[in-house]
C-alpha cells in the first residue's frame, strides 16, 4: 500500500501556526544542549584560554607591518606584533567555537527529525530552531572574547571590532552547519573546520594575498581596520561577510531539506 507521507505532513502543518512549531523546536534544541552543557562550556572557554595564554607569552615590543584598509584603499600600518597576532588568535578561537558548535548541533538525531517532519514540522522550522540556539552560543562566545580582548589590545573602535568578531562567528556557524551536513563522520568534519581556520591564520600572518579567497577574510579585514585605523569604514567587509554567510546558509538549507525529507513508499 502506498502512503503519501509528504501530503500527510502538509495537512498537519496547515493546522499548526508556524511560529509555534519553530518555538517548540527551539525549546527542544535548547533542552538537548543543556544536557551537554560541559561540552558547550569547553567549546566557549577553551579557545579563550588559548588566546589569553598565547597573548601573554608573546613579545610585547616587536613592531611589524600590517596591510589594512582605511575604507578606500589598502595601506601598510606599523603595529605591535602581539596585537596583530591577537587579532588572528581571536578569529581562530571564535571561528572554531562557532563552527564546532554548529557541526555538533546539526548532525545528530536525523531519524527523530524525520518523525517530526511526519507530524507536521517543516524543514525550516527544525533548521531555524537550531540556528537560533547557535546564534546565542556565537553571541556568548563573542562577548567572552571581547571581555578578554578589549583590555589587552588597543582598539580604534570597540563597537566595530565586536561586529567584526560576531561576523566571524556567523560565518563559522554557516560553515560548520554545511560541513556537518555534508561530511558523514565527525572526525573528518572537525579536521576540515580546523584546517579552514588554521590556514586562514597562517596565510594572514604571512601577508599572503591568497587569504582573500577564504571565508573568514571579510571579518578579519573589518577587525584589522577597526583595530588599527581610526574612523575606518568597514561596511564593505561586513556586507561581504554577511553575503558569504547567507550563501552558506542557503546551501545548508538545501542539504538539510533533503536529509530530513519524507519520501514516498
Amino acid at each position: 500500500m502506498t502512503v503519501r507521507l509528504e501530503s500527510a505532513a502538509s495537512d498537519t502543518v496547515r493546522d499548526t501556526r508556524p511560529y509555534r512549531a519553530t518555538r517548540t523546536a527551539t525549546r527542544m534544541s535548547v533542552l538537548e544542549l543543556l544536557r551537554r552543557w560541559p561540552s558547550m562550556l569547553f567549546m566557549i572557554f577553551m579557545p579563550a584560554s588559548y588566546f589569553l595564554v598565547s597573548y601573554l607569552t608573546s613579545d610585547a615590543v616587536t613592531v611589524v607591518p600590517a596591510k589594512v584598509y582605511d575604507g578606500a584603499a589598502q595601506t601598510v600600518a606599523q603595529v605591535l606584533d602581539r596585537d596583530f597576532k591577537a587579532l588572528y588568535l581571536a578569529v581562530l578561537g571564535i571561528s572554531v567555537t562557532a563552527s564546532f558548535a554548529a557541526m555538533t548541533v546539526v548532525r545528530p538525531g536525523m531519524t527523530a527529525l524525520r518523525r517530526l517532519r511526519l507530524v507536521g514540522y517543516r524543514a525550516h522550522h527544525l533548521l531555524s530552531a537550531r540556528l537560533y540556539v547557535l546564534l546565542i552560543i556565537t553571541a556568548v562566545s563573542t562577548a567572552v572574547f571581547m571581555v578578554i580582548f578589549v583590555p589587552l589590545v588597543t582598539l580604534r573602535s570597540v563597537a566595530l571590532a565586536g561586529a567584526a568578531l560576531l561576523l566571524v562567528g556567523l560565518v563559522g556557524v554557516a560553515l560548520g552547519t554545511l560541513v556537518g551536513l555534508l561530511v558523514p563522520r565527525e572526525f573528518e568534519a572537525s579536521m576540515l573546520l580546523v584546517a579552514a581556520a588554521g590556514v586562514q591564520m597562517a596565510l594572514g600572518r604571512a601577508g599572503a594575498d591568497a587569504e582573500r579567497f577564504l571565508p573568514y577574510w571579510p571579518g578579519i579585514e573589518a577587525l584589522k581596520s577597526a583595530a588599527f585605523v581610526p574612523g575606518a569604514d568597514v561596511t564593505r567587509f561586513l556586507g561581504l561577510g554577511a553575503l558569504y554567510a547567507m550563501v552558506l546558509f542557503g546551501l545548508s538549507y538545501i542539504v538539510w531539506n533533503r536529509r530530513t525529507r519524507l519520501w514516498r513508499r
